[in-house]
Order: structure tokens, then sequence, then C-alpha cells
């Protein structure tokens, strides 16, 4: 299309076709009659082509002029239904967010979320990704994912990443456990003395407790290990070991019956927010966080802090409007 034509000059020609008259288009379009004319004939003079004969009774478009209408018609209903569609990503009436974090933070925190957003945003659609630590990295720095709650070991060029959890490492045992007995904080070096379970490898935990001298004393003689915390409850439920995990994890355990207790020396794990470096967040995502937020508030205890606050969040553009 010619790009001296304008919209405004499309829908003064589509209104004159569907009224037949100029006068009536003008009233319809809340403009003059010589606004409107002037309209028409400069989209001629653009085209090269007559789009009406006109009589002192009617005016109907030529033969271009009818084949011209079909074009600007669907033109103009193309560019206004992604105008609307715009507009309803701004209002958070849809949109799609795609996320990525550990079972935990997906079932206490995500879902939760989810059910509360649903009842203002019905439109906005997620789809929740259940990762490890290194799996969301690369998935968010490919594009695959729009953010993730995961641990981040180092600083990374690639990413912006704020805390939004810190929670301290709990001992879980099963229920029939001679520790479950015991009354809290206990020690490191009970790892020693009981079979213990873990999460294998690729897990941010593993990484996390094997960075600190105190932490390898749960992970370096693990008897079973599993790529899943419901592998692991189910584990540590069934007689298989203790094992060491965050409070996000021993807080879930617990709804499960299993007991769990505070490490000391104390050893953190921190939950980041990550997203590409540079990005601007859509609306929908901004209201899926802001609803994640208020979500991590409610599992906040003794041994999980929420470090994070609504305007740092919105400092990223992370704002609920």
């Amino acid at each position: 299309m010619n790009s001296n034509i304008t919209l405004r000059q499309l829908r003064a020609f589509l209104a004159v076709v569907e009224q037949a008259s100029f006068t009536k288009a003008a009233a319809v379009l809340n403009m003059t009659q010589s606004a409107l004319t002037n309209s028409v004939k400069n989209l001629e003079l653009e085209l090269g082509l007559r789009l009406f004969d006109r009589t002192t009774r009617h005016v109907e478009p030529t033969a271009h002029g009818r084949q011209f209408a079909t074009v600007a018609r669907r033109f103009t209903e193309d560019l206004e239904r992604g105008m609307d569609d715009l507009r309803a990503h701004v209002d958070r009436q849809q949109g799609l967010v795609v996320v990525g974090a550990t079972a935990t933070m997906i079932t206490s925190v995500l879902i939760p979320a989810i059910k509360d957003m649903a009842a203002r945003y019905p439109g906005i659609r997620v789809r929740i990704i259940e990762v490890l630590t290194a799996e969301a990295v690369e998935r968010v720095r490919a594009g695959d994912m729009d953010m993730a709650f995961t641990t981040v070991a180092l600083p990374d060029a690639d990413f912006d990443a704020t805390p939004v959890m810190r929670d301290a490492f709990h001992l879980v045992c099963p229920p029939a456990h001679p520790l479950a007995a015991h009354e809290g904080p206990l020690t490191w070096d009970l790892f020693n003395d009981h079979p213990a379970v873990g999460m294998s490898g690729e897990s941010g935990i593993r990484g996390i407790l094997k960075e600190h001298a105190a932490g390898q004393l749960a992970v370096s003689g693990l008897t079973y290990e599993v790529s899943s915390v419901w592998g692991l409850i189910r584990m540590v439920r069934d007689g298989l070991g203790i094992a060491a995990v965050p409070g996000l994890v021993a807080q879930a355990m617990a709804s499960e019956g299993i007991p769990g207790f505070r490490l000391a020396p104390p050893i953190h794990r921190t939950v980041s927010l990550i997203t590409r470096a540079g990005r601007s967040p859509t609306p929908a995502a901004g209201t899926l966080v802001s609803a994640a937020l208020a979500q991590l508030r409610n599992v906040e205890s003794d041994g999980i802090e929420i470090p994070v606050t609504e305007e740092q969040l919105a400092a990223r553009g992370f704002s609920a409007g």
C-alpha cells in the first residue's frame, strides 16, 4: 500500500461506500463534508484511480472502487483487531506467561497465585515448567521462558536477577525416626550417623550444600539419590533416610507429616526471579509476579524470609498497576 495513504482516508472512503452518500458518511464520521471530500480526493490522487461515480442523486463506487473497498476493509479490520488485542494485553485481559520454577515453588507459590489472579484476569494464560536450576537458566537465556524462579550461583550479564526468597536448610526425617523426638536445631554431623537421601547432582539444592563444609556432610555419603523433590519426599516418608532440604521444602514436607528441624550452623538458599537482561516484562507477567509475591508473604515463616518489595519489582517493570 502506498505509504502516503492514511487510515483517515481509508475510513472516509469506506464510509462513503457504505452510506452511498458523502453527506451521510460525514455525519457518521463526525467530520465536515468538505474534509471528507478532500480525504477521498487525496486518496484517489495517491492511487491514480477514480473510486466513485458521482451523480446528483447518488454516489456509487467504480469497478476499481469496489475492488479497492475489499482491500481497504480487510486492512482496517486487521489493524483494528490488532489494536484491540494490544489494548487487551495492556489491560491484562489476555496474554501468555511462560515461567519456570522448582516443584515446591510451583505448588506452594505459583499455583495459589494463579488461582487468585484468575478471578480478576481470566484471560491471562500461564504455562508453568518444572525445571532444575541449570535448565531454568538455559531456557530463559534461549527465550523459551519469560522468567524463572530459581537459584543463581553467580552474577550473569545475560540476566536480571532479584532475590525473592531466602530459606534456611532443615534436617527432615521419617516420622518414626529416632531424631523425630529431638528438639531443634540439630547439627550437620548427624548425617555421619544416619543413612541419608538427597537430590541428584543437577539440583541447585545439592550445589548449595556442596559449597559449605557443613553442607558437604549431608551429600557426601548419600544412600539414595533422586532428581525430583516429590521423589525425595516419598523416600523420607517411607523411611529410606534423612535429608537436608531448604525451608520451603521442609514446609511442604511438614504437611505430609514429616518432621523437620533447623540445622546449625545455618546454611541458606536464595531464590531469585530471573529474566533476560534488558527485556521489559509484559503486563501479564507483571500481574503474575505481583500475585506470586503475595503468596510468598503467605509462606513466610521461621526459616523463610521474603526480602523483596513491591517497589523493587516495580523498578524492574513488574508492576501490577
